[in-house]
């Protein structure tokens, strides 16, 4: 299952599983991640979890910024959507998460085999 680490200096201060299709990340407390920080919009992210259509042990995760003041960033770059990959450092406002999933397959590196000249 698919998850978020809070982290801050290298230690994990709380793990969030995503075990919803839509997980909400914001200031107000009607979101499913609430945070405490006077950056992060009321509504700031949403994290998707689909099954991958063509592997069905995969899953596919999406980050999308909802409109926020501030922005939204993953591995340092500001995003509006984004599809996630382990190990991701995800930033909103003074929080920094680690995005883990179970598919660490390798699928990142494709091999292309081209045939041999004649």
């Amino acid at each position: 299952m698919p998850k978020l680490l809070l982290k801050h200096e290298g230690v994990t201060l709380n793990t969030y599983e995503l075990k919803k299709e839509t997980t909400s990340i914001g200031r107000k407390s009607d979101n499913d991640i609430q945070l405490n920080d006077a950056v992060a919009s009321s509504h700031h992210a949403q994290i998707s979890i689909k099954p991958n259509e063509y592997m069905e042990e995969q899953i596919d995760a999406k980050l999308d910024d909802l409109n926020s003041t501030n922005g939204t960033q993953v591995n340092g770059c500001i995003i509006n959507s984004v599809e996630l990959r382990n190990g991701d450092d995800i930033q909103i406002g003074s929080h920094h998460f680690i995005f883990e999933s179970d598919d660490t397959t390798g699928m990142e590196s494709t091999a292309i085999f081209l045939p041999d000249e004649v």
